[in-house]
């Protein structure tokens, strides 16, 4: 391990030339926010930027197949990715979106379970994508322990959002689905979410944006929510956990 780091800074509008080949200050202050980065001081974060490739795309374009998956980890700075797996008849099944500050990890070497579907990656609007090549990120893993720790639990969260997405497919209501979206959504000390674009959360969720519109007037009627202009506010959170525990 490596001794003391340096404090985290931000570079200044003087200093940008500093930057990376292509890299703006606002795909700085992207990184540094990003939960990977957390804690971490600001020559830790410039590593990482002055290894890594940016790549732009455009929207609804592919990122990436199960067949050209990079061996790099993806640090998204600006944009969201739509996931998804075709199921055995070539159809698409949303799994999730990431956004800005959210981070993919390349695939295993090992041969996957075939129980695991493998992802694609479409752009859902104009993206700015870090790839950080694997062989170097990996090193830095070991090079600073705080690094690896958010890793892990950027991991975790993930792997609990993957199964709160299970618990969402088995709702057998529109209502029960969006409670459960909520719930997983808006933790203890958030009361409040916005779903705009409403397209992307329905698609999401898996279900029509008119079945996500009526769903949210049902539970505003029931006095579990308030919403306004694509905003929802809980005002009943005990109620809408009741109804999201539904099966």
């Amino acid at each position: 391990m490596k001794g003391p780091e340096q404090s985290t800074s931000c570079p200044s509008d003087v200093d940008k030339h500093w930057l990376p080949p292509g890299l703006q200050l606002g795909d700085w202050r992207q990184a540094a926010a990003a939960p990977i980065f957390s804690g971490l001081p600001a020559n830790v974060i410039m590593e990482a930027l002055k290894f890594g490739r940016l790549r732009c795309f455009g929207k609804s374009q592919q990122v990436f197949s199960p067949d050209s998956r990079p061996q790099a980890f993806l640090l998204v700075l600006k944009g969201r990715i739509r996931l998804f797996y075709l199921d055995r008849n070539g159809e698409e099944r949303p799994m999730r979106f990431v956004g800005p500050g959210d981070l993919l990890c390349p695939p295993l070497e090992a041969e996957p379970p075939k129980t695991l579907q493998s992802a694609f990656g479409e752009s859902v609007e104009n993206l700015r994508l870090l790839m950080l090549p694997a062989a170097c990120f990996l090193q830095m893993l070991q090079d600073h322990f705080p690094l690896a720790r958010n890793l892990i639990s950027q991991l975790a969260t993930s792997l609990e959002q993957t199964c709160q997405q299970a618990c969402l497919c088995q709702a057998r209501s529109a209502p029960v689905l969006v409670a459960r979206y909520l719930m997983e959504r808006l933790p203890e000390h958030r009361d409040s979410i916005n779903l705009r674009p409403i397209c992307m959360t329905a698609q999401e969720m898996g279900i029509a944006r008119e079945t996500l519109s009526r769903a949210i007037a049902g539970l505003y009627k029931r006095g579990l929510i308030n919403y306004c202009r694509g905003t929802v506010m809980v005002l009943d959170r005990p109620g809408l956990r009741d109804l999201a525990s539904n099966l």
